[in-house]
């Protein structure tokens, strides 16, 4: 039988403060960092339900039957990163997977990975997509359109060149309240749904095989995250003249100690925003930065730059006038690189 086993975009987490408001994923704050690792829960598989909203997604009941651990990693750290010069991250799995990635002014991109595939014997390969995979579409809000990417790669699989064509589509189709495994307090979540479809002509032990494979994954995004707080994952794949028939599914959700790490990550600058809902100006204080300078930057739901602005001191003043009522978020960034998000809600 062969086996592939597909090292998923998962992407972390802290806990959102307003309930009632969808997220927009955005740049930086939904871009990976490299150096962060996740501890993943593994579960039977639980359908993702409908969607729409501002719902409310209760998976208390979910029960572990495996951990894993995750990372994003410096591809030239890695043994295979040479390969991919345009790498910006690397996703590891504690295995032999590897999943490269840049990010571009469309989103997050897969450009190359490593895989291992068990036909009789076990081969370790690498595929180099000419035409990337945009997995995750930034910036993505609830009610946008779906997005369609055709991609193409080659790999050397046992001496024999092969090739991968296909197509992802994608759609953030609910957001709300989450609930996660063993209870604590919601997480504001926006939910992207994906489906890659893709066909790999290969020759098995001389045998010429087409390979069809179709991994769909339902995942849970909170703001600023870098990876998703759960997601819902499941895949087949099929072949002719061989037959081979191997279908999985599973659901992962992060570790409560992942949650409380990744939740003191994302806030290294301390920030608060005041008042909030704001009506004609709101002043960002910022604990941490030791008075270096920080860049703040606010992003509309739309995903555009609205502000963005060098502040020396530790209060920033905002204003918001002219600005169209809704959710913003401000994005500080010190020169050491660190980087806090927070939720701005403009009220007229």
């Amino acid at each position: 039988m062969i086996s592939f086993r597909y090292a998923a975009l998962v992407l972390a987490l802290p806990l959102a403060s307003l309930a009632g408001a969808q997220i927009t994923l955005v740049s930086p704050g939904n871009v990976p960092v490299n150096g962060r690792t996740y501890i993943v829960h593994r579960g039977a598989y639980t359908a993702p339900g409908a969607g729409g909203a501002n719902m409310q997604f209760n998976y208390t009941a979910l029960t572990g039957t495996g951990v894993n651990t995750y990372a994003w990693q410096d591809p030239a750290s890695l043994p295979n990163g040479a390969q991919f010069p345009e790498a910006q991250f690397a996703l590891t799995n504690a295995g032999p997977d590897t999943v490269f990635y840049k990010a571009t002014a469309a989103g997050l991109e897969r450009i190359g990975d490593t895989q291992t595939i068990s036909a009789g014997n076990s081969y370790h390969f690498t595929t180099s997509f000419s035409n990337s995979v945009l997995e995750l579409q930034i910036p993505l809000a609830f009610g946008n359109a779906p997005w369609t990417d055709l991609f193409t790669g080659t790999f050397t699989v046992d001496g024999n060149n092969a090739t991968r064509n296909g197509a992802i589509t994608g759609k953030a189709d609910a957001w709300g309240q989450l609930t996660m495994p063993g209870g604590g307090s919601p997480v504001e979540v926006l939910r992207v749904a994906t489906r890659l479809t893709e066909s790999i002509p290969m020759t098995v032990s001389g045998i010429p095989v087409t390979i069809t494979h179709v991994h769909n994954a339902s995942a849970f995004y909170p703001l600023w995250g870098k990876f998703p707080v759960l997601r819902m994952v499941s895949d087949s794949l099929t072949s002719s003249p061989i037959n081979i028939n191997q279908n999985y599914a599973y659901t992962e959700w992060l570790d409560a100690t992942a949650m409380g790490i990744a939740s003191q990550e994302a806030q290294p600058l301390a920030m608060q925003v005041f008042p909030n809902p704001a009506g004609n100006a709101a002043t960002v204080l910022v604990h941490n930065a030791a008075n270096s300078p920080v860049e703040v930057a606010v992003v509309d739901m739309r995903g555009g730059v609205v502000l963005r602005k060098q502040a020396n001191g530790p209060a920033v003043d905002i204003d918001v006038q002219q600005w169209a009522p809704g959710i913003y978020q401000v994005v500080l960034t010190s020169k050491e690189g660190l980087r806090s998000t927070a939720r701005l809600v403009v009220a007229h």
